[in-house]
């Protein structure tokens, strides 16, 4: 399961903690390990007097024979002509010594006079633990259990994070939202449902908006059906120029408005086409209509999957409001691994920063004065970009140094 960024800091913070923990814990263990030792047995104590008076009573020949036969505890045993050490430690130091020597070197050095010239030397090593192989496995396996139990607790506060966001990213391209799977403890399930419910709210209110634009659009026909009926009969040339002006606006108005509504709320399934085919076809379709335009991609091909009548309207209305401010439109395609970027160019006037922003809203228009008939109603821009965002892209605005305006627009793949 795919964990979120803040799953993945908490996961590590849980892990860092267990291995602090572990680290004392073993820091703890191998201090007293170093400072607690199981005591020599006393067997070894015997077995070694009783090593010394053999070799003692017998002759030297037989010595390695002996030293192969009587193995002390604990201890390494060899023969030399002179002592380990040169003077009598064991008298001359104290006892508490004797043991701080002890502790520090985990051994104990000795040397046992046996006749002239020969010494017997032993290092005694204090038996450890058995418990410390046991110890080790144990932080082994804790550590596993740690590691296995930290994610396990992270995934099931993360599940329903990653929950809500597949489903909004599954419905992103959708007309209706699905509900939201209930995941989850009881307070995070409690959550999800708050955010059903805000959804299916949100949704109706969109809805009805939807229908009371449209009905209110539909209904204005009627009136201006006969309008233009009792504008027929106008004898003033003057006059029935004016008015059907008018009305002519009217009309381009309440059907721009049912197509703004139309196109944004249309449900369309993605799928894989060509995008670079699309955009030359966009290209022969306005060469033919008369229209200036030229376009230049870094790729023969490209297959990005998405609403391909949605996708195609909204660029065909950049494409188109650059041509008619701008003279023409030159288009210009880029790819990488993460996106897919757009450009669109014109050799227009250019526009104010302050109108730059303003350009994508509904019915805005940057030249006021124009005639709805001849500019249209401002909806093409608002069209394109919530389109384009419901394909979790962007689009933007800016004016070029050497004069015009770009639209530079931004799909992930």
């Amino acid at each position: 399961m795919k964990l979120t960024k803040t799953a993945w800091r908490t996961y590590l913070a849980l892990i860092s903690l267990n291995l602090l923990i572990i680290f004392a814990a073993f820091q703890t263990y191998n201090y007293y390990s170093k400072n607690t030792h199981l005591p020599i047995p006393a067997d070894a104590v015997k077995n070694l007097i009783v090593l010394v008076n053999k070799l003692q009573k017998n002759p030297q020949e037989k010595w390695p024979t002996i030293l192969q036969r009587r193995s002390v505890p604990w201890s390494t045993l060899s023969l030399s002509t002179k002592p380990m050490y040169t003077k009598n430690a064991l008298l001359t130091l104290q006892p508490a010594l004797v043991f701080n020597l002890i502790k520090q070197h985990h051994a104990l050095a000795i040397s046992v006079f046996v006749n002239k010239d020969t010494w017997l030397n032993i290092t005694m090593t204090p038996p450890v633990s058995i418990q410390s192989s046991a110890f080790i496995n144990l932080l082994i396996v804790l550590l596993l259990a740690f590691f296995i139990v930290n994610f396990l607790i992270v995934k099931g506060l993360n599940q329903p994070i990653q929950t809500l966001i597949q489903s909004l990213e599954d419905t992103a391209l959708q007309e209706n939202w699905s509900s939201i799977p209930l995941t989850g403890n009881v307070e995070q399930q409690a959550i999800l449902q708050k955010i059903n419910t805000l959804q299916k709210k949100l949704h109706k209110l969109l809805a009805n908006r939807t229908r009371v634009v449209a009905a209110i659009s539909h209904d204005l026909r009627t009136p201006l059906t006969r309008l233009k009926l009792r504008v027929e009969n106008l004898e003033d040339e003057k006059s029935y120029q004016k008015m059907m002006h008018d009305i002519q606006d009217m009309e381009i108005m309440i059907r721009y408005t049912l197509d703004y509504f139309q196109d944004i709320h249309q449900a369309e399934q993605p799928q894989p086409f060509d995008l670079v085919a699309m955009l030359n076809s966009i290209k022969e379709d306005t060469l033919e209509a008369g229209g200036r335009v030229y376009f230049s991609a870094d790729t023969d091909k490209l297959v990005y999957i998405g609403s391909v009548n949605l996708l195609k309207r909204a660029l065909n209305n950049i494409i188109t409001n650059a041509i008619y401010y701008g003279g023409l439109a030159k288009i210009s395609l880029k790819h990488t691994k993460k996106k897919i970027e757009i450009w669109i160019s014109d050799q227009g006037p250019g526009l104010p920063a302050s109108k730059l922003e303003k350009i994508f809203l509904p019915f805005y228009r940057a030249e006021q004065s124009r005639s709805r008939s001849t500019g249209g109603t401002g909806l093409g821009l608002t069209i394109a970009k919530e389109i384009i965002e419901t394909h979790k892209g962007s689009i933007s605005m800016e004016n070029l140094k050497e004069g015009g305006l770009r639209a530079v627009i931004c799909l992930p793949r």
